[in-house]
């Protein structure tokens, strides 16, 4: 038994122009799509940090830091916020083929204030604390940020953001 195919010319080219027009898109999608992800994700977390999203859920200060931090800042400010130094390094960059979303590893706060005294105040790397603040170390608890944002955000926008990155590449079909 075999089997010929035969290709009118005219229908050959345009299905090979769009074959190639698939690759090209999907090759452009491939890049594009976790910049920005990665992009909304930073925006996410800065609009969570910026109106409290998941304070209701921690635990309380205790009255002695939160004394201190009102007398030295003037206001208690929230959870994640303290100087802005977290706050101003959250950015999207682009991470060895991917892209990355949150604190850079080597980016440091401005340092010089802990509420132990002069004596323990150094300047520390932010993704330290914010993981500090995340998963929370002997004597504080854990206050989530980066986790339930990523949840959100990979529910709700991140799904439409990839939902409209596959239709980009299948209108390459046309």
């Amino acid at each position: 038994m075999s089997i010929q195919v035969r290709f009118v010319s005219y229908q050959y080219r345009r299905w090979v122009r769009a074959v190639n027009k698939l690759k090209r898109t999907a090759l452009v999608e491939q890049d594009n799509l976790p910049r920005k992800m990665s992009i909304e994700y930073v925006d996410a977390i800065r609009k969570n940090i910026s109106i409290g999203r998941y304070s209701t859920t921690y635990t309380r200060y205790n009255q002695r830091y939160k004394q201190w931090k009102y007398e030295v800042f003037g206001s208690i400010g929230g959870f994640w916020k303290l100087r802005g130094d977290l706050l101003a390094s959250l950015r999207s960059h682009k991470k060895g083929k991917g892209w990355f979303g949150g604190v850079p590893a080597n980016v440091w706060d401005t340092g010089g204030v802990s509420w132990f005294g002069p004596k323990y105040s150094r300047r520390v790397l932010i993704a330290q604390y914010a993981h500090w603040m995340e998963y929370g170390r002997r004597g504080q608890p854990a206050r989530p940020l980066f986790r339930p944002t990523l949840i959100e955000y990979s529910e709700g926008k991140g799904n439409k953001t990839a939902r409209n990155s596959l239709n980009q590449i299948g209108k390459g079909w046309r």
